[in-house]
């Protein structure tokens, strides 16, 4: 029967660490190292991105609230101007109306006294008309 031989030897031994060493480099040099400098720069890139990204978002809020009170002080101001016209426009109106009112209530009175005093001229001319149709009246059956 032969033997199991579990004694190390020394030269295979340091022959299999040196090619462990020199895998571990190279895997070093053409991957870790590269995936971890990638990996950095990608971590610093997003955590960049995300605190712009913040930035941006909080400037944004910053402007809707002033754009907001704008709207706001905008919309105050045209409802003044707005309530200042129709005030304006309601005061002449009310002032046309009463001049209207005024002038048509003249009108009236005017018209009114010359209809009276036509009445009175005709009530005048009414007996003296009467008296000219019967004079009339009387020589027609007379002749």
């Amino acid at each position: 029967m032969s033997q199991l031989n579990l004694k190390p030897d020394p030269i295979v031994l340091g022959v299999q660490a040196v090619i462990f060493l020199a895998n571990m480099f190279v895997v070093k040099k053409l991957m870790l190292e590269p995936y971890l400098s990638l990996s950095s720069r990608r971590e610093a890139q997003t955590g960049g991105s995300q605190d712009s990204a913040q930035k941006l978002l909080l400037e944004a809020q910053s402007l809707e609230t002033k754009i907001t009170e704008r709207m706001r002080t905008a919309h105050k101001d045209a409802a003044q101007v707005r309530d200042a016209i129709k005030k304006e426009a309601s005061d002449k109106r009310a002032a046309l109306l009463a001049k209207a009112e005024s002038e048509a209530k003249a009108e009236q009175v005017k018209i009114e006294s010359a209809i009276t005093d036509n009445l009175k001229e005709e009530r005048a001319r009414k007996e003296e008309t009467i008296k000219q149709i019967g004079d009339q009246f009387f020589a027609q059956v007379t002749h």
